[in-house]
């Protein structure tokens, strides 16, 4: 999997020329997730299902954005935030640049649910803009049981991915009923599905681009 950041532009150049023109770009947060989680789970989140997603799709990886539009988590110490004008200008800014570098399929992944909404609009809008790429914002699937935030489903994930950083014991009152269920073993297949319902959709929008020209 081609990363870009650890790529010379020389190399990004001949992978580009060569057909390699589809990138994920990663979006997370850092936020209050209760007494049990890190501040940057969503962000760490994010590193693992963008270099899944890209690995899948045979894409590059773009670098995480890892602050998002968090202002209903501001009560809890260590929470980052951006306005979803902000982000937004963001997002427009980072695709246009890497359109202009000459991809064509353009995979805005976030898992962080704030994000989620500006991310579809900056899609829509570049969508009417560049009306021979594509740019989607695909959401990742967590099943019917994820639980609150924070609950069973973040925390089965970081376990799998993180469990350093995972203190279960730690969990405020509204989580401890939740936080018991979550496992290592859970978080994985959590991860595969939240990760696979994103490939599909990406590979579905890229059989039906823009115009319908294929």
């Amino acid at each position: 999997m081609p990363v870009l950041e650890e790529m010379t532009s020389f190399e990004l150049r001949r992978l580009i020329d060569g057909g390699g023109r589809v990138v994920v770009v990663p979006f997370g947060s850092v936020e209050y997730h209760g007494g049990h989680l890190p501040l940057g789970s969503d962000a760490l989140l994010a590193d693992a299902v963008g270099a899944a997603v890209a690995e899948q799709l045979g894409a590059v990886l773009a670098p995480t954005f890892r602050v998002g539009c968090a202002d209903q988590h501001m009560a809890g110490a260590g929470t980052l935030m951006i306005s979803m004008e902000t982000l937004c200008g963001v997002v427009l800014a980072m695709a246009r640049s890497l359109i202009g570098h000459g991809f064509r399929v353009i995979v805005l992944v976030s898992t962080h649910g704030g994000n989620q909404g500006v991310l579809e609009r900056a899609a829509l809008e570049l969508s009417r803009e560049y009306r021979d790429v594509v740019v989607c914002a695909p959401r990742g699937d967590v099943g019917t049981d994820a639980g609150t935030h924070s609950g069973r489903w973040l925390t089965s994930v970081m376990l799998s991915l993180r469990p350093d950083l995972v203190e279960a014991d730690l969990a405020g009152e509204g989580l401890k009923a939740e936080v018991p269920d979550a496992t290592p073993e859970t978080g994985a297949k959590n991860l595969e599905r939240f990760v696979s319902t994103i490939v599909q959709q990406v590979r579905g929008a890229a059989q039906d681009p823009p115009g319908g020209a294929s």
